[in-house]
C-alpha cells in the first residue's frame, strides 16, 4: 500500500485512463483523490466518453477514494486549478499524476522519499518525474559509479507526474496581474545566465498577460520564481506520456520517454540551479513549444469563451 495521497486529473480519454489505472492498482494508494473535467457544451460523443472514462475508476483495493467531478467543461488549465486547490484543501502534500500519463513503479516510491526530504526545505517547490534527454538506465548507472547524483535541481518545473506540498502550491493564480514587466524581470534573472534566455521569457510573460492566457504549466513557473525556488528533475525518466497520438511525428519523437526504474536514489550534496540540463531545456523543449502553447489556446480556451457568451 502506498500511503502518500495520489491526486489523478483526467477528462475523457478511456483507454489512457484505464492503462494509467492498471498502475495505480498495483501501487493501491490509500488515499486516491479523482478530478475529472465536465463534457463540452451540446457535443454527446463527448459527453459519452467523459461518463465512460470516469467508470474505468473503480478500486478493488482498500482505500478512501474522493471524486470530484465537474458538470461543464473548463479546460486543461482552469480543470488542473480547481482540482488542486480541491487536494489540498484536504491534504498536505501528495503525488499528481494525468489521465494520458503512464509512470513507472519507482516514480511513486521516488516522489515518497523525495516528499519527506525536502518537507522542510521551502527552496524546494515540485518534485518532477520527467526528464526529457535520452539517458537509458546503463548510461544512468555509470554516472552514479562516478559520483553523480539520481537527480538535479532545475528552475523548471515538469507537470507530467509530479509531487508537491500545500504550502508551497499555497497562493498560486492562473492570472499575472500581480506582477508587472520590471517585476517578472527580476524574478527570471536569478535563473537565466544567458540574455537570450532572459529576453524569450520577458517575451512570453508579456504575451501571456497581454491576451491573459492560462496556461498553468507556464504560470506554476512563474509562480516557482516568485519565491525564489527550484524544482526536482531525476536523471532517468520516470513518466512516459501516451498523450501524443494527434501531435506531430517530430514532437512526438522529442518528448515521448520510456520509463526507467531509478531506486534506491543517490542524493545531491548542494542544492543549486543546474545550469548546464537548464539550457538543454531551454534550448530543445521551450524554444520549441510555444508554438503549441497558442494552437492549444485556440482550440480549448477559445471555444469555451464563445460558449459562455453565447
Amino acid at each position: 500500500m502506498f500511503k502518500v495521497p495520489v491526486l489523478l486529473i483526467l477528462y475523457n480519454r478511456i483507454e489512457e485512463t484505464h492503462n494509467v489505472f492498471q498502475v495505480l492498482k498495483t501501487i493501491q494508494p490509500t488515499q486516491l483523490y479523482v478530478a475529472g473535467d465536465g463534457c463540452k457544451a451540446g457535443n454527446m460523443l463527448d459527453r459519452s466518453r467523459v461518463y465512460q472514462t470516469r467508470c474505468v475508476i473503480q478500486p478493488a483495493w482498500h482505500c478512501q477514494l474522493h471524486t470530484y467531478w465537474q458538470e461543464e467543461h473548463l479546460g486543461k488549465s482552469q480543470m488542473m486549478y480547481q482540482a488542486m486547490q480541491w487536494f489540498f484543501e484536504q491534504e498536505e502534500e501528495g503525488v499528481i499524476i494525468m489521465e494520458d500519463t503512464i509512470p513507472s513503479y519507482d516514480f511513486f516510491p521516488y516522489c515518497e522519499e523525495l516528499l519527506s526530504r525536502y518537507r522542510n526545505d521551502e527552496h524546494v517547490f515540485s518534485i518532477g518525474g520527467t526528464y526529457l534527454r535520452h539517458r537509458s538506465r546503463k548510461r544512468y548507472n555509470k554516472r552514479l559509479k562516478k559520483g553523480g547524483s539520481s537527480y538535479y535541481f532545475s528552475a523548471y518545473a515538469t507537470t507530467w507526474g509530479f509531487a508537491t506540498w500545500k504550502n508551497r502550491w499555497k497562493d498560486f493564480t492562473l492570472s499575472l496581474s500581480q506582477y508587472s514587466n520590471e517585476d517578472f524581470a527580476n524574478m527570471v534573472s536569478p535563473y537565466m545566465r544567458k540574455q537570450k534566455q532572459k529576453i524569450y521569457w520577458l517575451r512570453r510573460f508579456a504575451i501571456l498577460k497581454k491576451h491573459d492566457i492560462p496556461y498553468w504549466d507556464y504560470q506554476f513557473n512563474f509562480h516557482i520564481w516568485a519565491h525564489q525556488g527550484l524544482c526536482i528533475t531525476p536523471y532517468l525518466n520516470l513518466v512516459t506520456n501516451i498523450g501524443f497520438k494527434k501531435q506531430p511525428k517530430r514532437k512526438i519523437r522529442r518528448l515521448k520517454r520510456n520509463a526507467y526504474p531509478i531506486m534506491p536514489l543517490t542524493h545531491p550534496t548542494k542544492i543549486e540551479q543546474n545550469f548546464k540540463e537548464d539550457r538543454y531545456m531551454f534550448k530543445h523543449i521551450f524554444k520549441r513549444a510555444f508554438l503549441y502553447l497558442f494552437r492549444d489556446w485556440l482550440t480549448e480556451i477559445l471555444p469555451n469563451k464563445n460558449e459562455q457568451e453565447d
